[in-house]
């Protein structure tokens, strides 16, 4: 069974996305989001998508990653789980 949310961008855009993974990294206060709105990329590849996840009353918000540092950070966290790559 797929994951899938209702999210809002930083515009103010709603849709819904496929979950792929939620987790933290080490020495920063977020949760993150892996996901997908299931456009193919190729023939076999989907795009992928890594944002900030907020939960504001019932609302779920992505925030783009801005820090240079903390997205470092993160894509290391993503090649790590072994089942992604760039």
């Amino acid at each position: 069974m797929k994951d899938i949310i209702s999210v809002v961008d930083e515009d103010g855009n709603r849709f819904d996305v496929e979950v792929l993974d939620i987790f933290n990294v080490e020495g920063f206060n977020n949760d993150y989001i892996l996901y997908t709105r299931n456009v193919l990329v190729d023939q076999e590849n989907v795009e992928t998508y890594v944002s900030i996840l907020k939960e504001e009353n019932d609302n779920y918000n992505l925030l783009n990653i801005e820090d240079e540092n903390e997205w470092n950070t993160v894509q290391k966290a993503i090649l790590e789980m072994g089942d992604y790559s760039e």
